[in-house]
């Protein structure tokens, strides 16, 4: 990684304002923003946009890029849970330079389950889910989006440690998500405990789905999901 790429991303990061609460860290950002550098593809899709801190460090990611890359993020709510007073994504117009919020698009309201409205099969190659926490929805995420993520592409996962770091917020989601899936996968090895990772999506996507869907059933929800979103984690029909 180039210094000045490295450079960016803090530079991008030490511009999240004060009102921006429960957003990534500061050797998150770096992560994510390492590892969006090296991703594939014209596009960079983000699940939680909340303030849009994280959607500011892949803008700045996406400009490092060779070729023309665009960041869409996606949030279920058009405010910020943090604040009601300011629009979800935010942040990320207070941090970015023009050029780099030219690349960011906000998706708002909407979830996981429009991503593969708009994008085709296997055409994504770095996705970034952050969004709930809490059993199963870190899985559902996933299993929404993977129709659209290309052999090979690269998904971040925030939180994966979550419990740990903090008691307060028992929300086991993505740990149990992130330590169960039987796949290459990378860690922000500069912290002591990350709690920023990535997984590698296979050539057999169905292991991947199956493994997902496995993980969904071996542990109590911790929140209710609505029967139409847990029908992704739903065996596929034969034939």
């Amino acid at each position: 990684m180039k210094s000045l790429e490295r450079g960016e991303a803090e530079a991008v990061y030490d511009r999240r304002p004060a009102w921006a609460k429960g957003s990534i860290s500061r050797s998150d950002a770096r992560f994510l923003f390492d590892r969006a550098v090296q991703g594939s593809g014209d596009a960079i899709v983000e699940i939680g946009t909340a303030s849009g801190v994280s959607s500011a460090v892949l803008c700045a990611a996406a400009e490092q890029r060779a070729t023309a890359c665009t960041v869409v993020s996606y949030d279920i709510s058009p405010t910020y849970y943090g604040d009601r007073r300011r629009r979800t994504g935010s942040a990320a117009l207070e941090m970015l330079s023009e050029g780099q919020l030219s690349h960011l698009k906000l998706r708002n309201p909407a979830t996981a389950l429009d991503v593969c409205d708009d994008y085709l099969e296997d055409s994504l190659g770095f996705a970034f889910i952050d969004a709930a926490h809490k059993h199963p929805w870190p899985a559902l995420d996933l299993l929404a989006i993977l129709p659209a993520l290309q052999p090979g592409a690269e998904v971040a996962l925030h939180d994966i440690n979550l419990p740990l770091i903090n008691p307060d917020w028992q929300a086991w989601g993505v740990k149990y998500l992130f330590d169960e899936l039987d796949l290459d996968k990378h860690v922000d090895v500069t912290s002591e405990t990350p709690n920023i990772g990535s997984i590698v999506v296979p050539e057999d996507k169905v292991s991947l789905r199956q493994q997902a869907i496995e993980t969904i059933a071996a542990h109590d929800h911790e929140v209710e999901a609505p029967e139409e979103t847990l029908k992704l984690a739903l065996p596929p029909a034969a034939g």
